[in-house]
């Protein structure tokens, strides 16, 4: 705050977004069996990790009456990490189930298995559960 010309809200979420540019860059070097040596403070691990500057700023905005700022997509962001975790995208199955079952029915034909979009709930159950918890790519 001591430095003009410089928003301090820019700089510490700035580093959040380098820290997770980081994170997710190690989580894929893992998954791909790749040693990391990123140091443990360069990456976020938890999700109190990420949270901890994301309430700082909340509460740095609230403190100087910058509550509508605070309120808004960093409300709704601390919420999301909050509920979900580091798993940041939005989500949601249901807008496009119809588009879910067309891919899911292209890899089960692919694989010679039948049509997904005909099995009852429990072989669909059986087969995602299978293959999320399998160690190759689905396709």
């Amino acid at each position: 705050p001591q430095l003009p010309g410089i928003a301090p809200y820019r700089v510490v979420l700035g580093n959040v977004k380098d820290k997770l540019e980081r994170s997710r860059r190690r989580l894929e070097l893992l998954l791909e069996d790749v040693a990391c040596d990123y140091d443990p403070l360069d990456y976020y691990e938890t999700t109190d990790q990420l949270l901890e500057p994301l309430l700082l700023c909340y509460e740095s905005l609230q403190s100087y009456g910058s509550g509508v700022l605070a309120d808004g997509r960093l409300a709704d962001l601390i919420r999301r990490v909050a509920t979900f975790g580091m798993v940041l995208m939005k989500l949601d199955l249901r807008q496009e189930s119809g588009r879910h079952a067309d891919t899911l029915d292209a890899i089960t034909t692919y694989l010679d298995m039948g049509t997904y979009s005909e099995w009852d709930e429990e072989k669909k159950l059986d087969f995602l559960t299978r293959e999320l918890k399998g160690k190759r790519p689905l396709v």
